[in-house]
């Protein structure tokens, strides 16, 4: 993988943490940014914490059924792990906390 310019990965992150919010707003699910680091709060109190790691250009994801690292290839955010795209596993975590549905577009 080829390292992003830092300001592209900053513009990247930082769109992708907007649209996370704004989706969060849409469902009614609280979410509070401060810095690098949005967390989710859902009605019942469960948490779902999404931070920047810029050191290694990643996007980090907290969650109830795990922790993943995502780094932007090819268009997209995606799991080292896996190579599930964020998008999902973000929807995924939201779900299994008991929270609505979080629609990312």
């Amino acid at each position: 993988m080829n390292a992003l310019p830092q300001t592209d990965y900053l513009r990247l992150a930082d769109a992708m943490l907007s649209r996370v919010e704004a989706a969060a707003d849409a469902a009614d699910i609280d979410s509070k940014r401060e810095g690098a680091v949005l967390t989710l709060e859902l009605d019942n109190d469960e948490k779902i914490i999404i931070n920047l790691q810029a050191p290694l250009q990643e996007l980090w994801l907290a969650s109830k059924s795990g922790a993943y690292h995502f780094r932007y290839d090819a268009g997209q955010w995606l799991d080292t792990r896996s190579g599930s795209r964020f998008e999902d596993l973000v929807q995924q975590a939201v779900r299994q906390q008991g929270g609505p549905l979080l629609a990312l577009v």
